[in-house]
């Protein structure tokens, strides 16, 4: 697991995992208006990860919530490509 940033709709977001044995929880730190604000992502039962604290995070943001989902399993640690041999 690693932390990692991530650019989306015109923003820098800013992951920290929350967990070292599996990718399950992040918080996300972005830049809004001139504040830090602080929201989290969760794994569901999907496997998607999600936003969880939704009156944290800027309505304008929600709408990558997929998109920030996906660079979780990409550079979060969990969509790992094996080595080619």
């Amino acid at each position: 697991m690693k932390n990692f940033k991530v650019e989306a709709e015109g923003a820098e977001f800013d992951f920290v995992t929350m967990h070292v044995r599996e990718v399950r929880l992040f918080q996300v730190y972005v830049q809004h208006e001139g504040v830090t604000l602080r929201f989290h992502m969760q794994k569901n039962e999907e496997g998607d990860f999600k936003i969880m604290d939704k009156d944290h995070c800027p309505e304008q943001y929600h709408i990558a919530e997929d998109l920030l989902s996906k660079a979780i399993k990409i550079y979060g640690g969990e969509e790992r490509k094996p080595a080619a041999v």
